[in-house]
């Protein structure tokens, strides 16, 4: 009965997670108030709050400092508990096998959060005027968030977001050992993963005050999350991930790749 209960645990967490990952495409790009509306009818019902929409702003600078508070506290949840030390504690009291999932669920509840009480700030920055333009901004929203989705596959999708732990407790199975590889994006960038939300959070074709702080802050949170990650990464895998951190870099391909001395890249 414990672990049926587990594995609906993990399914449940997945779930949330899956949905609020598309809520955050939504989010991002507003798409309540785009064309695709047109398609989608029952999309500004379903999005009722984005990033420039779906809130009363009130005073600007109450507005930015809730936004900024509602990231840090998306940021602590995110990074503490990917820390190996919490992770440890943590499964003193979950079973080893829920501990991803719950790590899932809770990441996901803190970006529900986030999209429930943000305060939009619509003040266009900037915003794209020809069609050349219009298509350059969603086309990097887009591949941002794609190459985000790519990126969980490539390395364990299912182990990432939990359901491979559960699903291997319930048949009684030992999980496999994680292993080190570097398939494609990976074999370009340390963090291709990050760079995608990046792109995602700076695409589209309007940018206004409140979409400005929301991508500053994420950006900012990524690469100090980014430093936390390989301190960890280092001590897991020691000169192994050293030598693959000095031949490849952290977010920004090189012109002129240098050869991978092997295969073994990426934590899955």
């Amino acid at each position: 009965m414990q672990r049926l209960i587990i594995l609906l645990f993990g399914l449940l967490a997945y779930t949330v997670f899956f949905a609020t990952f598309l809520y955050l495409v939504a989010f991002v790009g507003n798409l309540q108030h785009t064309a695709l509306a047109q398609w989608l009818p029952w999309l500004p019902e379903l999005v009722p709050h984005s990033i420039d929409a779906g809130r009363e702003t009130g005073a600007v600078v109450p507005a930015m400092l809730i936004n900024l508070s509602l990231i840090a506290l998306f940021g602590m949840q995110h990074s503490i508990m990917a820390r190996t030390g919490f992770k440890s504690w943590l499964t003193r009291m979950l079973p080893t096998s829920a501990e991803r999932s719950f790590y899932v669920l809770l990441a996901s509840v803190m970006l529900i959060l986030l999209f429930w009480q943000w305060r939009p700030i619509p003040f266009a920055i900037w915003e794209a005027e020809t069609m050349i333009g219009i298509s350059i901004g969603w086309s990097i929203f887009a591949v941002g968030f794609l190459m985000v989705l790519l990126s969980t596959y490539l390395i364990d999708h299912f182990d990432l977001f939990g359901l491979k732990q559960v699903w291997s407790q319930f048949r009684d199975r030992r999980l496999a050992e994680p292993h080190f590889v570097t398939p494609f994006f990976y074999r370009l960038v340390r963090h291709p993963l990050y760079l995608g939300f990046i792109l995602a959070f700076w695409g589209g074709p309007v940018m206004t005050v409140g979409g400005m702080l929301f991508a500053a802050a994420m950006t900012a949170y990524i690469l100090i999350a980014i430093r936390f990650e390989e301190r960890d990464l280092v001590r897991i895998l020691g000169p192994q991930y050293e030598n693959y951190r000095e031949q490849v870099p952290m977010l920004v391909p090189r012109l002129k790749s240098r050869p991978l001395g092997s295969r073994d890249g990426q934590l899955s």
